[in-house]
């Protein structure tokens, strides 16, 4: 009996150094926001209730100290606020900024981790974002749109949706169907463009407003260097765009045979602005979102907008943190909040769009429809569900659960927003 209980406990040893190592930062670390700019509050806490004024702000981010608790290292640690959760690292101390923009009662839980109390501050900020908002999302692959801001362009009654690449490289995922890897890589990109194009459907986006350019996916960024070259697929015998080019459909009067080039991109995404001349950009942000086709394209954005003279208002998200790949933590339905940064970050606003219950299992479908993010050859062979499962069953033990429903189905999407130009163009000359 003494061994066996030596055992289990050597093993939840090893899960706890699992959960911990995974991070690959420090997570006692202070998070590091620059808020030198924006008025705070300090707020106090009487009968387990937060005491503040919001002054009719559309995003509250609440800044508080986070303390060493042991049962944070064996449990997840959260806070709940107005039965909205919000998680942190296993065995996580510091400063930690947390969207409380739904605030009501302001009723307060602490589960498996403490915080000072005498160390609250709340920073509020103003955004004019209505539903009759000129915008355009600019998805780098089929499903960064809905990953990153489905709830809000349901919401919104005037969204184009752009998005760039095929997305045909990666991960085989049709390889058990057909043997030879340019047909299944052929097939991927060939459903990832028809996803692009129809699931935005299902948010209310008409048909004709999303477009499908067709680039090679992983290529951005050798296209930027090279800008006059003509670029083929990483995948051998893959040469022309036109399986993956949908834009024959929509408004905009965009070339329909064209090649894979950086000049050729530029083109399209130059006829879009003009044409639509939004008043905001949903993108990635090229600082923290570590995909290079990410960052390429918000880059290609910034600097046509600044070559156009477009006075454009920036939203940006971020699907793959540099930071960490686990990021936003907890599970569905929770709240995602500043992400781990330690280093100064660019922006001159945040912004947070709610998600009621219904706008969550929407966007739970709309997910579901790409077929890149689930399994759609589980049904094949036991062998397939088998491994599944035990994919899952690790990803639980140890927290390593990456899946895209996790970290997108949330009470909230959370954008950092540039407004002025001086701010863009710093962005730049971090890049160089």
């Amino acid at each position: 009996m003494l061994y066996f209980i030596l055992f289990l406990l050597l093993t939840y040893i090893l899960i706890i150094f699992k959960r911990l190592k995974k991070y690959k930062y420090n997570q006692t670390k202070d998070y590091i926001y620059n808020f030198k700019n924006h008025i705070s509050q300090n707020v106090l806490i009487q009968n387990n209730r937060l005491q503040i004024q919001t002054n009719n702000k559309d995003t509250l981010i609440l800044e508080l100290k986070l303390k060493i608790s042991i049962t944070s290292y064996f449990f997840k640690p959260y806070i709940e606020i107005d039965n909205i959760k919000h998680y942190f690292e296993y065995g996580s101390s510091g400063k930690r900024y947390i969207n409380i923009s739904y605030i009501n009662q302001g009723l307060i839980k602490e589960n498996n981790c403490s915080f000072s109390k005498k160390e609250l501050k709340l920073y509020t900020f103003k955004n004019t974002i209505t539903q009759d908002s000129q915008s355009l999302i600019v998805a780098p692959h089929a499903d960064d749109a809905e990953l990153s801001s489905f709830g809000l362009y349901s919401w919104l009654k005037d969204v184009n949706i752009v998005t760039i690449t095929a997305g045909e490289n990666g991960v085989c995922n049709y390889c058990d169907i057909y043997k030879d890897l340019s047909q299944a890589t052929l097939k991927k990109g060939k459903l990832r463009a028809f996803d692009a194009i129809t699931t935005p459907l299902l948010g209310g986006v008409q048909l004709q407003n999303s477009l499908a350019l067709g680039y090679f996916g992983g290529q951005l960024i050798n296209m930027r260097k090279k800008p006059m070259q003509e670029f083929t697929s990483h995948i051998k015998d893959i040469t022309s765009l036109k399986e993956f080019r949908h834009i024959a459909h929509s408004k905009f009067k965009l070339a329909k045979d064209v090649t894979c080039s950086y000049t050729n991109l530029k083109e399209d995404l130059k006829i879009l602005l003009l044409e639509i001349k939004p008043k905001y950009i949903i993108t990635p942000h090229p600082t923290i979102d570590s995909h290079p086709d990410h960052k390429e394209s918000t880059y290609l954005i910034i600097e046509l907008l600044l070559e156009l003279e477009l006075n454009s208002t920036l939203l940006l998200y971020t699907n793959h943190l540099t930071t960490s790949e686990l990021y936003p933590h907890g599970a569905i339905g929770s709240s995602i909040d500043l992400p781990p940064n330690f280093k100064d970050l660019l922006f001159d606003s945040i912004y947070s769009f709610q998600l009621n219950q219904n706008l969550q299992k929407d966007k739970f479908f709309a997910i579901e429809s790409m077929h890149d993010l689930r399994d759609s050859l589980i049904q094949l062979s036991l062998k397939r569900a088998w491994k599944l499962t035990i994919k899952l069953l690790k990803s639980k033990i140890i927290s390593k659960d990456k899946s895209y429903f996790r970290r997108a189905v949330r009470a909230n999407e959370l954008f950092f927003v540039i407004s002025h130009k001086e701010t863009l163009k710093k962005i730049l000359l971090e890049k160089q």
